[in-house]
């Protein structure tokens, strides 16, 4: 996987991609949004907290402890961010929403395997960090982030809740389950948060009326006439079969993932052993 983000970086060379160019529009994007940025950071924190304590919850029901902040944990954390980044990339359109606005891609698979790896607070960083690396490296926010904030807050209503119900009792049937409620959660969210809020900022920060964006709706399915036949056509059915799909993967997956989460939490028992010897400081992270 490593070797694809190579290939990907590689192309994206060849392809005349200029980093320091896009740093800069990454930057003008900020500058122009900034408000709005702020509002994403704020959202990324408070769903860190609500993470937090979720967890708390969890490692008291299955008496695990906490996973510690080390090392290996930002490493994974970081890789599964990187890879997360690419498959945001390899977006492809689904014919029943319209192409300019909603894609489908499989981004919210690492963030998945993170959150059950190391519990739910892992699972949104890698989501924040892989909307970052996108908007820095891969391609520039053409949304004025209004598109990396939906994609991180919904992808987020599917991340927390699966992994949150697995870290409570490791198994097969709590990862089905959890992947259920998470679908249902991230369906439900995702839509009621367009219709709400993400469709009429997007519409504000290009100075285009929600009419205008129904409009895209009704080049598809001639039935939509308002907001809500928009999301009900368009964004719940896109919103269930990426979390569908996300949870469907990961479940084909669950003996190699369970078999990796072993490995790693056996490492993180070694290095948390030594670190609690006399005289072994921890690594600053």
């Amino acid at each position: 996987m490593l070797k694809n983000v190579a290939i990907v970086v590689a192309d994206k060379a060849a392809e005349g991609y200029d980093l320091g160019k896009n740093f800069s529009k990454f930057r003008e994007a900020i500058q122009k949004n900034f408000g709005f940025f702020m509002v994403v950071v704020g959202t990324a924190v408070g769903l860190i907290v609500i993470s937090l304590l979720l967890e708390s919850i969890a490692y008291k029901l299955n008496g695990h402890k906490r996973v510690r902040m080390n090392t290996l944990t930002v490493t994974v954390c970081g890789m599964l961010s990187a890879i997360a980044a690419v498959l945001m990339f390899f977006e492809f359109p689904i014919f029943f929403a319209p192409a300019t606005m909603y894609k489908m891609d499989f981004s919210d698979i690492p963030a998945i395997i993170a959150g059950m790896t190391f519990g739910p607070v892992s699972g949104v960083v890698v989501e924040f960090v892989k909307i970052m690396l996108k908007a820095l490296i891969l391609k520039p926010t053409s949304t004025a982030f209004v598109g990396e904030y939906a994609n991180f807050v919904v992808g987020c209503a599917l991340v927390v809740p699966a992994s949150f119900i697995f870290q409570c009792r490791r198994s097969f049937k709590s990862m089905l389950f959890g992947g259920i409620v998470g679908v249902l959660v991230m369906t439900t969210f995702g839509t009621a948060m367009n219709a709400i809020y993400f469709i009429p900022k997007l519409g504000d920060m290009f100075h285009m009326s929600v009419d205008k964006i129904v409009e895209f709706g009704t080049a598809i399915w001639p039935s939509v006439d308002s907001l809500t036949k928009f999301v009900f056509y368009c964004v719940a059915p896109l919103n269930l079969l990426k979390g569908s799909a996300a949870i469907a993967l990961v479940l084909i997956a669950y003996r190699p993932i369970m078999s990796a989460i072993r490995s790693l939490m056996s490492a993180q028992s070694i290095v948390s052993a030594e670190m609690e010897k006399p005289g072994v400081k921890p690594a600053k992270v």
